[in-house]
C-alpha cells in the first residue's frame, strides 16, 4: 500500500486576516510614521479599502514588515533591509515548494524538545532523512 503524501498549505483564512495600523505597530515595533513612509516608497502595501479609513494590512505584510524591521535592527539600511526581506520571501517560497513535493512523513522523536526525522525520499537507492536533534539539523542517509 502506498503512503499518502501530505501537502503543506496555508490555512485558507490567512488571506482574510486584516491588521490595523495600530496593531501592526504594536506587533512589529515599527511606528505608524515608518509604515506610511515605507508604503509611500513602495516597500509595503496596505489593503485597498474605503477612502479615508484607517490603513489595514494583510498577514503577508505583517511578515514582511517584521522581516524588514529585523534586518534594520541588525544594522542594514532600509533599502538593503527591504532587499534582504524580499530575497528571504523568495527563499521561503522555494523551501515551501520543495517540502510540499518531497516531504513524505515526519516522525516526532521528542515532543517536548521538538526533535524529529523528516522522510525526504530516496536518492541513488538510499533513504534521505532530515533530522532535528540535540546535534542540530542535519541529513542522514540510510538503507531502504
Amino acid at each position: 500500500m502506498k503512503e499518502a503524501k501530505h501537502k503543506m498549505h496555508k490555512p485558507h483564512f490567512i488571506h482574510d486576516i486584516r491588521i490595523g495600523i495600530g496593531d501592526m505597530c504594536k506587533i512589529t515595533g515599527v511606528t505608524g510614521r515608518q509604515l506610511r513612509y515605507w508604503e509611500e516608497r513602495g516597500y509595503i502595501k496596505s489593503l485597498a479599502d474605503e477612502k479615508n479609513s484607517a490603513r489595514k494590512y494583510s498577514w503577508e505584510m505583517l511578515y514582511k514588515v517584521g522581516s524588514i524591521k529585523a534586518f534594520i535592527d541588525e544594522g542594514y539600511t532600509l533599502a538593503k533591509a527591504v532587499e534582504k526581506s524580499e530575497l528571504r520571501e523568495k527563499e521561503m517560497a522555494i523551501i515551501r515548494k520543495f517540502m510540499a513535493t518531497n516531504m513524505h512523513r515526519v516522525k516526532i522523536t521528542d515532543e517536548e524538545l521538538l526533535y524529529g526525522q523528516i522522510d525526504l525520499g530516496k536518492c541513488e537507492g538510499k533513504k534521505i532523512y532530515g533530522v532535528v536533534d540535540e546535534a542540530g539539523s542535519h541529513l542522514v542517509f540510510g538503507e531502504e
